[in-house]
């Protein structure tokens, strides 16, 4: 199974580096990226399309179901990382946001936010539900940066990250630009002790073979 997970189009709220509530748009340059990103999109050939229910991934996910004609599926597993309220409209990079994600690495709760612990057992949860396709399905997912640069460290992990790791993570995340592309294969059939998921490409926006 071919899995490709597609990060959103550009919002106000990523340009402006800040944490974004769940109803957060598509600015027009997040149209713009989308529109060029059907091009990859028509050479993966998908026979499935998946969504987070942010409408940021909604608005993605509806251009490329206009051009493919699948239907999308939308589904809360693979929505952003449900922040607090507190910390929404915040910048990624102050003072808040250290404490915030500091105690969250470290198991802390905040108000209606999504714990450490949550978060993970929804990614196992989402690895679940993609394994559950047909074994020559070809998956478009349409999520988010944090979303899909945890589900590519977790998909075959059974242990919390390090905090070497957890930073350089925190990086990629940084850098994962909008409308970038991650290739992944399901190759269960590889055996007992291997990981079954394979990451082909990670967060590219180049064509795609098919």
């Amino acid at each position: 199974m071919e899995i490709f997970l597609i990060r959103h189009g550009q919002t106000d709220g990523n340009r402006a580096w800040r944490h974004q509530h769940a109803n957060t748009r598509l600015n027009d340059v997040g149209l713009a990226q989308v529109a060029k990103v059907l091009d990859a999109v028509a050479v993966i050939e998908p026979t499935h399309l998946v969504t987070s229910t942010n409408l940021r991934a909604v608005e993605t996910a509806r251009a490329i179901a206009e051009s493919t004609g699948l239907i999308p599926e939308t589904s809360p597993l693979f929505e952003e990382l449900r922040r607090p309220t507190e910390i929404i409209g915040r910048r990624f990079i102050g003072l808040e946001t250290f404490k915030y994600l500091t105690g969250w690495f470290y198991g802390a709760s905040y108000g209606d936010g999504e714990t450490y612990g949550q978060f993970i057992e929804r990614l196992w949860a989402s690895r679940q539900f993609l394994e559950s396709y047909p074994k020559d399905a070809r998956v478009v997912v349409v999520s988010h940066s944090v979303f899909i640069n945890f589900f590519v460290e977790y998909r075959c992990r059974t242990k919390r990250m390090g905090l070497l790791q957890a930073l350089w993570r925190f990086v990629r995340i940084m850098r994962h630009k909008n409308t970038g592309v991650t290739h992944l294969r399901f190759a269960p059939q590889e055996g007992k002790g291997k990981c079954t998921w394979n990451v082909l490409s990670h967060g590219r926006s180049a064509h795609l073979k098919p």
